[in-house]
């Protein structure tokens, strides 16, 4: 795994974590739930998965350098 791949990693989980404050504050006060926030709620998702799928392939990938080594 290279550094590269880890700091996209890292930006990436930084982005969402800013992501998630952000739609914390906008909808602190919000008594019901409107379609807008549905709609970034469904975004907030997408930006997830991607965020998992990556910390997916990091593990594999570090699970396969480990393999490489050991061998």
């Amino acid at each position: 795994m290279n550094d590269p791949d880890m700091r996209s990693l890292m930006q990436a989980a930084t982005e969402r974590q800013l992501a998630v404050t952000a739609l914390q504050k906008k909808y602190a006060e919000s008594e019901s739930i409107p379609t807008e926030q549905l709609l970034d709620m469904r975004e907030l998702l997408s930006t997830e998965r991607v965020v998992l799928e990556a910390i997916i392939t990091l593990f594999v990938k570090l699970g396969h350098g480990d393999d490489a080594g050991s061998a």
